[in-house]
């Protein structure tokens, strides 16, 4: 009841908040391309509270963006997973249509991969400084591809591993030229004894010929990949090409660690701390415990008068997630369940800075003062 009374109070506080505008998922941006010698389209996806943060944020670069449900269904795969599972990212559609429609990875009869080898280019040399130079970007990307994109991102990745941390493919269309891939793969783990990056490959049992009769050899070739190279090819059971939960099953698998599952709550709050510092470090930028996850953390041990926990968990929470009234109000509330009436004043008080007219916190100072 107590649980359901806080949710009343904070749907209150912020039904002034409900936006009027129409739902948007994201927005077309067009620039030149000084090695694609043309204009090339982009669109974007921002995650929540973008606007009112001054961190910067990983970025997902996703080929084929000009198809709008595939944008929308990353999209709202995003949206989904950073509530508790995943960091906030930035989403960058690539319109791969005029100029950007070039992408081919097979070699022609001359030996060469052109279309492969400009559009790498052009992410190195034009988009990537684009996107860094109009949002604020860390240093950790990740190229998602799908069919043909698919075949791209992983020959993008034999000819430039640094260039992104992570790839995401989805039934990558290996029939085009398959010995060509497979050796150039092994060539390719042959001269990198040591890889940091990471690689999931997504397909289904119901895929492509075009996929499925090449991707068991794929795997084959890298078994042989150093340890330090983390992959994974991921059979989805009763999908066809390019299955729905490609760039979901990717991102779970590539930051598994980052979220509180059952067994890390249980953990002290020194060695949660500790975990997602290994975890920063790990990924080149901040990783921290979601706001939503520590907040039900901590009001699950307030109603189980694990009062000392309560307020440990409440405090790392402000600490991270600054500038709520909220969070001070019920840091107040479990002190003064803890019998700490002069803890509790400070809080409310605390409280009342961010939000002077927070009524909550208002009355409880009342009740204290006489």
């Amino acid at each position: 009841m107590k649980k359901i009374a806080l949710l009343f109070i904070i749907c209150l506080t912020h039904a002034g908040l409900i936006a009027q505008d129409d739902v948007t998922i994201g927005k077309y941006k067009k620039f030149e391309s000084k090695i694609l010698g043309g204009e090339v389209t982009y669109l974007v996806h921002l995650p929540e509270g973008y606007e009112n943060s001054k961190k910067d944020y990983p970025v997902i670069y996703m080929m084929n963006g000009q198809s709008v449900s595939a944008f929308a269904n990353a999209a709202a795969a995003l949206d989904n997973l950073s509530n508790e599972r995943i960091p906030d990212i930035i989403l960058v559609g690539i319109s791969n249509s005029g100029v950007a429609g070039s992408y081919r990875s097979c070699p022609d009869e001359s030996g060469s991969v052109r279309g492969g080898d400009s559009f790498s280019n052009f992410l190195k040399e034009d988009l990537i400084p684009e996107i860094k130079k109009n949002y604020r970007t860390n240093d950790y990307k990740i190229l998602f591809g799908q069919s043909n994109t698919g075949l791209f991102v992983i020959y993008s990745f034999l000819i430039k591993p640094d260039l992104f941390n992570a790839y995401i493919v989805s039934s990558p269309m290996f029939g085009w030229c398959p010995q060509y891939f497979m050796n150039k793969t092994k060539v390719f783990l042959s001269n990198n004894s040591s890889l940091n990056n990471k690689l999931y490959v997504s397909y289904g049992d119901l895929d492509y010929v075009e996929v499925l009769r090449h991707i068991n050899d794929f795997k084959e070739v890298l078994k042989q990949s150093p340890s330090s190279f983390k992959w994974e090819i991921d059979m989805i059971e009763n999908a066809g090409h390019v299955p729905f939960v490609s760039l979901n099953n990717g991102l779970l698998n590539f930051f598994s660690e980052c979220t509180l599952n059952a067994e890390r709550k249980k953990l002290k709050i020194s060695e949660i701390k500790s975990h997602f510092e290994k975890l920063s470090l790990e990924f080149g930028f901040q990783v921290i415990p979601k706001a939503g996850v520590l907040f039900d953390m901590a009001i699950d041990c307030k109603n189980e008068k694990e009062y000392d926990r309560a307020v440990e968990l409440f405090k790392y929470l402000i600490g991270l997630y600054p500038g709520s009234e909220i969070y001070h109000y019920v840091l107040g509330m479990t002190y003064l369940q803890k019998g700490d009436g002069d803890q509790a004043k400070a809080s409310f008080n605390e409280s009342l800075k961010i939000n002077p007219e927070f009524i909550q916190s208002k009355k409880e100072l009342e009740k204290l003062n006489n």
